[in-house]
Parts: C-alpha cells; sequence; structure tokens
C-alpha cells in the first residue's frame, strides 16, 4: 500500500475558497477574459500567493473547477444508466437537482463547446452502458444514441436557461419519454 499524505485542512479550504470566488465572479460576469489572480484572490479574501501556491494560472484554476464538476456530474451519472427502472427515476430526480442547483455556473460553461462536448460525451457513454446492460443490439444505433445523448444535452440547456419554472420531476418524465 502506498501512504498519502493528506492535504494541510488550510490548502483545501484555500482552494474552496478560490474556486468558489472564481465561480462567484463569472456568475456576475461570465467574460472569462475578465478575470485576474488580482479579483480572484481578492473576492477569496487570499493573497496572491496563495493562489499561486495552489495554481500555476487562471487557465488551471477553471480546468480543475471543470474536473471537480465532472467528478461530480459522474457520481449522478448512475441514475441515467437504469432509467427504465421505476427506482431510479428519483436518482434522474437528484441528477437533475444537481444541474438545478449548479445551474448559473453551469450556464457559464455551456457557452464554451468544450464542455458542451466533453458533457455530451459522458451522456453518450452512459446511453452505450445502460444499452450494453439491457443487453440491446447496439449494431447501426450509433447516430441514434448521439441523437439521444443531444437530446438529453438539449432538455437540460434548455430547463436551465429558459424552464426553470419546471420542476426535476418534470423534465425527469421529459427524458424517460426519449427511452421509449
Amino acid at each position: 500500500m502506498v501512504n498519502q499524505k493528506k492535504e494541510d485542512p488550510r490548502a483545501v479550504r484555500s482552494k474552496r475558497m478560490l474556486k468558489k470566488a472564481v465561480i462567484d465572479l463569472l456568475i456576475e460576469n461570465p467574460d472569462i477574459s475578465k478575470l485576474t489572480v488580482q479579483k480572484i484572490s481578492q473576492y477569496a479574501e487570499l493573497n496572491r500567493a496563495t493562489f499561486y501556491l495552489h495554481f500555476f494560472d487562471i487557465g488551471d484554476l477553471l480546468k480543475q473547477l471543470v474536473y471537480d464538476i465532472f467528478d461530480d456530474l459522474s457520481l449522478e451519472m448512475s441514475p441515467v444508466l437504469q432509467i427504465d427502472d421505476i427506482n431510479n427515476h428519483e436518482q434522474l430526480i437528484t441528477f437533475l437537482d444537481y444541474f438545478y442547483k449548479h445551474r448559473k455556473i453551469l450556464a457559464v460553461l455551456f457557452e464554451h463547446p468544450g464542455f458542451k462536448k466533453k458533457l455530451h460525451m459522458i451522456l453518450k457513454e452512459s446511453i452505450i452502458l445502460q444499452s450494453a446492460r439491457a443487453d440491446t443490439d447496439s449494431t447501426g444505433v450509433t447516430l441514434s444514441m448521439d441523437i439521444l445523448a443531444s437530446s438529453i444535452l438539449g432538455i437540460i440547456m434548455w430547463w436551465l436557461k429558459d424552464g426553470v419554472h419546471f420542476s426535476s420531476e418534470y423534465i425527469a418524465n421529459q427524458i424517460i419519454e426519449l427511452y421509449r
């Protein structure tokens, strides 16, 4: 076994504060080019040296923030894998609640094609896994899986932008309808 050194709680706290600062700043003004280390550090009530202790630059901070979001999403992705099961309806709602909870930063990230492309790929892989578990013939359905993943992504993006008045349960039901 390899002993991993436990990260200093102050370092964990500082990173969390810097990530929250960049999220809050992007929600206020989605233009990433307006971000500066000084603005982020001041907003987090930390100094620039602390920023550079944990991140190389703003790009590194943004990359780690996006990785955190995808890690969280991959944990929440399990409901999409077996949507046909009635018990997973609740998990799908929990999955959608994650999007709703983080809708402001996700709305900013959706503006960047790389983020949408990665999320589409995750959805498509989940659909492929679901098909494999259901033991369905996947010959010639690659396009269908792309369309299904794009449809789910489109529903989520529309919901967070224009349809937030709809509940997670309603959106879950709409996604389940795609599988029928």
